[in-house]
């Protein structure tokens, strides 16, 4: 049972406690209790690869444990020091205490706010797991195919979707498991068990919505073999980054098998696996590599991984086949949390989507999981007027892309569908920041300078006409993404700077620029799109024995800058004046397809927007 509240959905939560696990004539049996509020999905099996299934049941429990966010220093001990030093009793130190005995004695108060425990689904295609993380960077989904279990012991039915755990005693029951022995899975409706409330906030839903929703951007998909993932993890185990930009960098090639390579050491990594099919090359950073560690324990029953990128700052999934089941893990491209879902989710917001179709999407997909292209067939449908039906059942959590598959499967994420009017803003800035988009010509760029190694520095000023204000504000976005050097005239930056996150002007500019350089990217597409393009900057790589150039191409109004060197480096630099702007512009578009001629591929897709 849910019920919504203004910035949190409350969900009632019952379980029996978890069984220990049941020896008998050499075989185990594990029972997973689960949630009793949600409603009944009874399974039971024999694994056909007990193995398999721990290592990846394990993986799911480390992602949902999964917490990059930074963690205050506790300075309780030394605050206790000074004060029986005679040291005054500050605001500090009470604050500190308070910290230590939430820390200490809140786990109840702590436990009424978090993430939805993990999904399970059952029904005639499987057993499906779901779980993300509490700080809304990692998303896994395990489907356990009906291959993975013994005959005549595969699931049938109706889909069925309710809760389980994966605390600590349930993990101690995973890792009984052993391949040589027959192991049964059982999930067992609970009958008893002391109901609790979790508040599961509505940030954390709309993160997964927009992870959801970001799959289904057009993007690169390509495989890599399992022992290239394996080489990318070894070598982060073994080295570690002292400096930026850390991305894993992706060097696309039609023809050829992606290449893997490793910041800011600029170690390659040649892949092994099939070659890339795209039709057109490409450079692609992902970031937080590190969480890609989750996935070593299931490498090894890996039969190949598929990668699907889908742009910079946007998510980055990786399919894992282990024959009678496939792991899907989503990363996040979220490198600054205060920034989470304004910039590169903006374009991912539903709404205005006809909800008679939209039912209907829903009707088919319960019938049976389908692509876009069906969906489009059997409604008769425009693909926006799908995608936009699609990202509204997304939103309320009621449909998810299943990026293994490429097909989409109805799934009630909570009891009740959620509003989507209450996810559509992660809060009342970001809402405020959008008002002042929608009015025409109230936010302005005034300055983007690129900065090169160092990120790009975004200038403009924000009109706010309830306030009768105008704002000048500033930040500049370094190679990972983060706002650095930030600047704004707005009260709240004036009062605590950063301290409270991106100020409204700080959003609104930062959206309009997003927005910009999206619609530049697709109008130079065009003849007459290329003449909007007044300044730009260009990186194009071309990778050689031994190393790699990097050549960088600039246009500014009437110049044309071209830096080039071998790495990262700038060994030479031309500076070529020109007129008119229109002279300008069309020896830089020269330059371009002159170096893509001589084995340049563009990387500038995959710089941080």
């Amino acid at each position: 049972m849910s019920e919504q509240q203004h910035d949190a959905t409350a969900v009632r939560l019952r379980y029996d406690p978890q069984p220990p696990p049941e020896e008998a004539a050499g075989a185990l049996t594990l029972t997973f209790p689960t949630d009793a509020e949600r409603g009944a999905a009874p399974f039971e099996a024999t694994l056909a690869r007990p193995g398999a299934v721990r290592e990846a049941l394990q993986t799911l429990g480390a992602v949902l444990d999964s917490d990059l966010r930074r963690k205050a220093s506790d300075r309780s001990d030394y605050l206790a020091y000074l004060l029986a030093q005679g040291k005054k009793a500050t605001k500090e130190l009470w604050e500190a205490q308070k910290a230590f005995l939430d820390a200490q004695y809140g786990d109840e108060e702590e436990d009424a706010e978090g993430p939805l425990d993990p999904v399970l689904t059952v029904d005639e295609r499987g057993v499906a797991l779901e779980v993300f993380s509490a700080d809304e960077s990692s998303y896994a989904r395990l489907h356990l195919k009906p291959e993975a279990f013994a005959e005549g012991q595969r699931p049938s039915g109706p889909a069925r979707t309710t809760h389980l755990r994966l605390d600590a005693p349930a993990r101690e029951a995973l890792g009984r498991i052993r391949a040589y022995r027959e192991t049964r899975l059982r999930f067992l409706p609970s009958e008893g068990g002391e109901a609790r409330e979790r508040r599961v906030p509505h940030r954390w839903a709309r993160a997964l919505s927009q992870v959801q929703a970001a799959s289904t951007l057009p993007g690169a998909r390509f495989e890599i073999a399992p022992v290239d993932l394996y080489n990318v993890l070894l070598t982060l185990r073994l080295h570690r980054a002292k400096t930026s930009p850390r991305a894993l960098r992706y060097e696309l090639v039609p023809g050829r098998a992606p290449r893997l390579v490793l910041e800011p050491w600029e170690r390659v990594l040649e892949g092994t696996g099939p070659a890339y099919e795209g039709d057109r090359p490409a450079v692609v950073r992902t970031w937080g590599r590190r969480r890609l560690a989750a996935l070593a324990r299931l490498l090894p029953h890996t039969e190949r991984v598929t990668v699907q990128l889908v742009g910079a700052g946007l998510p980055a999934y990786y399919v894992l086949d282990l024959g009678d089941a496939t792991l899907t893990l989503a990363l996040s491209g979220w490198t600054d949390s205060g920034w989470a879902g304004i910039a590169t989710f903006d374009l991912l917001v539903g709404g205005g989507a006809d909800d008679v179709l939209a039912q209907r999407v829903l009707q088919l997909a319960q019938a049976a999981p389908r692509s876009l292209a069906e969906l489009e067939a059997e409604t008769g449908r425009a693909r926006g007027e799908l995608r936009a039906a699609i990202l509204v059942l997304m939103q309320r959590g009621q449909l998810l892309h299943d990026v293994a598959a490429d097909r989409f499967v109805a799934r009630p994420l909570f009891a009740q569908p959620l509003d989507e009017a209450a996810l559509r803003y992660r809060d009342a800035r970001e809402e405020e920041a959008h008002r002042l988009l929608a009015t025409e010509g109230a936010v302005r760029l005034t300055r983007v300078h690129d900065l090169g190694g160092e990120g790009v520095r975004i200038e403009g000023e924000v009109e706010d006409a309830q306030a009768h204000r105008v704002y000048q504000t500033s930040f500049t976005l370094d190679r990972e993404g983060r706002t650095v050097d930030a600047q704004c005239t707005s009260p709240q930056f004036r009062r605590s700077g950063l301290r409270e996150g991106p100020t409204v002007p700080m959003i609104a500019l930062r959206l309009r620029y997003a927005r910009e350089k999206a619609r530049l990217e697709e109008a130079r597409k065009t003849p007459e799109g290329r003449k909007l393009i007044r300044a730009e900057t260009r990186t194009l790589v071309r990778r050689e024995r031994g190393g790699s150039t990097t050549l960088r191409v600039t246009l500014d109004d009437r110049r044309v800058i071209v830096r080039q060197g071998p790495g990262a480096e700038v060994a030479r630099v031309q500076r070529l004046f020109f007129a008119d702007a229109d002279a300008a512009r069309a020896e830089y578009f020269r330059r371009l397809e002159r170096s893509a001629a001589k084995g340049f591929i563009d990387a500038s897709a995959g710089e941080v927007a």
